[in-house]
């Protein structure tokens, strides 16, 4: 019922409100001849919302067209043209597009739903000049989506069009001290002296501690065409300012950030043949430039190299064809260590995990690590979680249990939840040349879970675990069929007998893929990121895939007594 209410009066409140702008617009500058078109907005949501779509669209357009003087091409034509030929998803094709409608400009854009916020994401095509410009906003909820859209309106009008905004459109900044309208904080911790619970009664009290100063549950960058596998972060030009890496299957990505901005500098392909399902970020050399280790691999087994970034697609590779699986991971008392785990001819993981050292850019093993064999190299971190002096081995089994293990294989602790849930593997149907009628097997799929981070969330002097939690109950029942349409991210601790919950993020629409903490220098506060692949809508698991980043602000400070 909610929802055909929303399908009725949302398309009819965007007309009244596209009519009274109308008349409210200002002139600014001589209007520009020229013909725009609008492809329909695509929706990254897991439901139906065409009834927001197509009022976007609808309002975008006359909003340009009446502050530009822009012609705006009927949408029936332009629907037309898709229809006969296909929505384009390269640039060229947009293109071609755009000169077949005989269009000046083109618009293209996509509306995410992320739990009750909702984010716009468009490209303006300028037919003269080739190259789209990005363009994004966000709403926390439907309520705020005129504004979003106003917003996006006047950031096209001065970028592309050169139409400088009025100053009763300027963003007033957020006065210190000011009350915000109804914001939720985006995760809660519970004291560590009590045991987690919920709210009892309207206003009632609340053993969580709240983050100050947030204003919305989480920022996002803008959306790309992109299958996410893996991130990291870290100043590869030291310029003082890390830049966000992203790992495509196939290629590693590098991008500048300003704030929610992300803007690509560099990229480095790997060897073809060889699906990229790690990266990991180190300067192991200590030469004062942070080294980038890539785990890839075929069916068969492992070829991976490191390097150094020089900019754009430039690369110092310290080596290369590698046939060890990598990571760069801290290890207690010892700092980052590079470990590696081989392939073996009838198994593609090995028991047995290394620690490595570069020599003549080559790599060779040294000691063995003390993790037990049952473990392989992505699926622990080792932490005291109880500041006994001994290390426990976290870790997280290819059924999506999580467990604390000593050393030796002994498990502590058991979970009855699911956690991690990943679509990342080694291994699979074609491993070793198997196939039908060979007497030799496939190798089973070994999945790749993200990350577990071990740090103090809540001040108590105790390490704490970060981890995920992808939910689909199916992915679960069918081993070779995974497809996580949410997640959340959870903190927990170690409570003596087992890890319990502090907090957890809301539940997040999208499959979760990574995910990374970065402390504030004072170590008071962080940046949660979490990287993500949006759903499209498409039962098709080949079609393109669009993946963004999460940005929270946590801070580990104010509490909030019963």
């Amino acid at each position: 019922m909610l929802k055909q209410i929303k399908r009725t009066v949302f398309p009819a409140l965007l007309a009244a409100l596209l009519f009274a702008m109308h008349l409210a617009l200002p002139t600014i500058g001589a209007a520009q001849s020229g013909r725009i078109a609008f492809l329909p907005f695509k929706a990254n949501a897991p439901q139906d919302m065409s009834y927001l779509t197509s009022g976007i669209r609808d309002m975008l357009a006359s909003r340009l067209a009446s502050e530009i003087g822009l012609t705006v091409i009927d949408k029936s034509v332009v629907d037309k043209a898709l229809a006969s030929g296909g929505t384009p998803t390269q640039n060229e094709a947009f293109l071609k597009l755009g000169k077949s409608l005989q269009a000046d400009f083109l618009v293209v854009g996509s509306l995410t739903s992320l739990g009750s916020s909702l984010s716009l994401d468009a490209k303006v095509f300028d037919m003269a000049k080739g190259e789209p410009r990005n363009f994004y906003a966000t709403a926390k909820n439907e309520s705020e989506i005129i504004q979003s859209i106003d917003s996006l309106a006047w950031d096209i009008s001065e970028k592309v069009f050169a139409h400088k905004r009025p100053a009763s459109a300027l963003v007033q900044p957020q006065v210190a001290g000011q009350p915000t309208a109804q914001a939720q904080p985006q995760y809660a911790t519970a004291h560590p002296d009590r045991t987690f619970a919920g709210r009892t009664g309207a206003g009632g009290g609340s053993p969580f501690i709240y983050p100050k100063g947030i204003t919305s549950e989480f920022q996002k960058t803008q959306n790309m065409k992109l299958s996410l596998q893996y991130m990291e972060t870290a100043d590869l030009d030291g310029d003082g300012q890390d830049e966000v890496i992203f790992a495509d299957t196939d290629s590693v990505q590098i991008f500048k950030r300003d704030g929610n901005r992300l803007s690509k500098v560099g990229q480095i392909r790997g060897k073809v043949g060889y699906k990229i399902h790690a990266i990991t970020v180190a300067d192991l050399n200590k030469n004062g430039k942070p080294e980038i280790y890539v785990s890839a691999a075929d069916s068969k087994g492992p070829n991976s190299f490191a390097f150094e970034w020089l900019g754009a697609d430039k690369a110092n590779y310290l080596f290369q064809d590698a046939k060890w699986y990598i990571r760069a991971m801290p290890v207690p008392g010892e700092g980052m260590v590079l470990a590696g785990q081989r392939a073996e001819v009838d198994k593609i993981v090995a028991p047995g995990i290394f620690r490595l050292d570069v020599a003549n850019a080559a790599l060779k093993a040294g000691s063995r690590m003390e993790v037990p064999d049952s473990v392989n190299l992505f699926e622990f971190t080792i932490a005291d979680l109880d500041n006994d002096g001994s290390r426990e081995i976290i870790a997280i089994d290819q059924y999506d249990r999580l467990k604390v293990m000593r050393a030796s294989g002994t498990v502590l602790w058991k979970s009855d939840d699911f956690y991690g849930g990943t679509t990342r593997f080694i291994g699979g149907a074609d491993a070793f040349g198997a196939g039908k009628g060979s007497a030799q097997e496939a190798s089973p799929r070994i999945y790749i879970p993200s990350r577990i981070i071990a740090y103090d969330v809540n001040g108590d002097g105790q390490l704490d675990i970060i981890i995920n939690k992808n939910l689909s109950t199916s992915s679960r029942l069918f081993e070779n069929m995974k497809n996580y349409p949410s997640g959340e991210i959870h903190a927990l601790t170690w409570n003596g007998i087992a890890l319990s919950e502090l907090w957890r993020t809301k539940k997040i629409d999208g499959y979760i893929v990574d995910y990374l903490l970065r402390p504030n220098a004072d170590k008071k506060g962080a940046e949660l990121l979490v990287g993500l692949v949006l759903n499209s809508g498409s039962l098709d698991m080949f079609s393109d895939q669009t993946s963004t980043m999460l940005i929270y602000q946590l801070d580990f400070t104010k509490k909030q007594e019963q």
